[in-house]
């Protein structure tokens, strides 16, 4: 299979419950008797690894991408045969270990030990290790991988863009998007399923004739445009662009699996 992540710990990633800079994230070799399964959320679930699990060091978040120094197991015995590596939070006690990441498509993978070193590289394009890619600005991405943003818990608002907003990667508080429609509504009933958010409608009630809607934005809602961080930059909204004419507006998730988005690849 391609790489993917675990649904439960992009469900604690969402909590705020994960600080990929400055908790402990270590890489563990899995041996080919491992099948992945969607429902593994702790380390001690995965069974066997080969050799001795691997701190990662040099973590780097730049935008939504996550990265770290190439993986060094050193000489393990012969007689295993490797086939992914689990990327998790070592919290001491692999009961409590949640794992995060699942990695079978990377350079060597897979491979069967000889008595000699094992270096795995990570992928030396775009994606590293991990991407938080769009809908998200890369600004909210960071904070998303830092734990700095808690899609229960936190005040996220929703607010409508005009058609002229031009998209820019550098945007990272509410203040940099410029003028919006309407007023900002509170997501309500907001849910984290594995890596999947959603959330109600939002009911932006009536709006004055004059304007286009041509996209949307949620944000994290600290009280101030200017410190109120960006998060997901929303194109892809069935009715947009919207030309406003003094009737109600409703923005409508998607009913798919993805609904406002979806942490676990396809």
């Amino acid at each position: 299979m391609a790489n993917t992540s675990y649904p439960k710990g992009m469900e604690k990633l969402l909590s705020g419950s994960i600080n990929i800079p400055t908790d402990t994230i270590k890489a563990a070799l899995l041996p080919d008797a491992y099948t992945y399964s969607a429902a593994h959320e702790f380390l001690s679930q995965l069974g066997t690894r080969v050799g001795s699990d691997q701190t990662l060091a040099n973590k780097v978040i730049t935008g939504g991408v996550f990265d770290a120094d190439d993986l060094d197991f050193g000489a393990l015995a012969p007689g295993n045969n490797l086939k992914a590596i689990a990327v998790y939070k070592d919290t001491g006690n692999s009961s409590t270990s949640p794992v995060l990441l699942y990695i079978d498509t990377a350079t060597g993978l897979p491979m069967a030990t000889n008595g000699g070193s094992i270096t795995i590289p990570w992928d030396a394009g775009v994606k590293k290790i991990a991407r938080l890619n769009l809908p998200f600005f890369p600004k909210g991405a960071e904070k998303v991988w830092s734990g700095a943003v808690n899609f229960m818990g936190d005040t996220l608002k929703v607010v409508l863009l005009p058609s002229t907003y031009v998209y820019d990667a550098a945007h990272e508080f509410l203040a940099d998007v410029g003028a919006t429609i309407g007023t900002a509504q509170t997501l309500a009933g907001k849910t984290v399923t594995g890596g999947v958010f959603d959330a109600d409608d939002a009911n932006f009630g009536a709006l004055a004739s004059g304007s286009t809607i041509g996209s949307a934005a949620i944000y994290k809602d600290t009280g101030s445009p200017a410190t109120s961080p960006l998060l997901l930059h929303i194109t892809d909204v069935v009715g947009l662009p919207l030309s406003t004419n003094g009737s109600g507006v409703m923005l409508g998730w998607s009913n798919g699996a993805a609904k406002i988005f979806n942490l676990v690849p396809a």
